[in-house]
């Protein structure tokens, strides 16, 4: 049964050092002079209290913990249906503009790998807490994992991501590419280009598809 949506939820997606963070600082300075746009801004996994707890558990660097492929997953799960129960859905319910770093795509590309059983858990998990809940847009910030490599290295905050092979991120942006041809409400953008034409691009496209808010 389709969910009834009021609001209008938009995700950004990428390798690592893809830029989405920048974009989405752009949009926020787009709309802060947009007195009538009811925005909420947040990010996966986290959101809340308790899912930017399960955020420092599976992503901090600091962490020497090596989870089993299923237990990652059901972790971000976990954080991303608190997210959702207690930040995206009343804010949907709320017919507000949410822009959200991450979502269920980043899970698929970066603890799949590709493998199809993971996949189906994955979307089986969705259907089970989310009730089939996906956004509405998602842009895609597509660079090459060797500029990614270069892009972490000249980062201030680090997190254990930021210690995979150039293999894995090709793996990852790979996974990405195979998502956008799947969904198409995945748009890709080059992150190659100037910051600033990607968020022209980005925010037009945005405010094109968003009649709601």
């Amino acid at each position: 049964m389709p969910i009834n949506k009021k609001g209008y939820f938009v995700s950004f997606e990428g390798i690592d050092g893809s830029g989405k963070s920048t974009q989405i600082n752009f949009i926020k300075s787009f709309f802060s002079v947009k007195t009538n746009q009811k925005v909420l801004f947040t990010r996966e996994p986290g959101g809340t209290t308790e899912a930017e707890f399960i955020r420092k558990l599976v992503i901090n660097s600091e962490t020497n913990i090596s989870w089993e492929v299923k237990t990652e997953i059901l972790l971000l799960f976990a954080a991303r249906y608190e997210h959702y129960k207690k930040v995206i859905k009343p804010a949907m319910d709320q017919g507000k503009l949410i822009i959200c770093d991450r979502f269920i795509d980043s899970t698929i590309a970066y603890q799949c790998n590709g493998k199809k059983e993971l996949k189906d858990f994955c979307y089986h998990l969705s259907k089970l807490l989310l009730s089939d809940f996906m956004p509405d847009l998602t842009i895609l910030l597509d660079i090459s994992p060797k500029l990614t490599l270069g892009r972490i290295k000249e980062r201030n905050i680090s997190n254990r991501y930021d210690k995979k092979s150039l293999e894995f991120f090709k793996n990852v942006r790979n996974e990405y590419i195979n998502i956008a041809k799947e969904f198409s409400r995945v748009k890709v953008f080059n992150g190659e280009i100037r910051k600033e034409e990607i968020s022209k691009q980005i925010i037009s496209l945005i405010l094109k598809n968003n009649q709601k808010c």
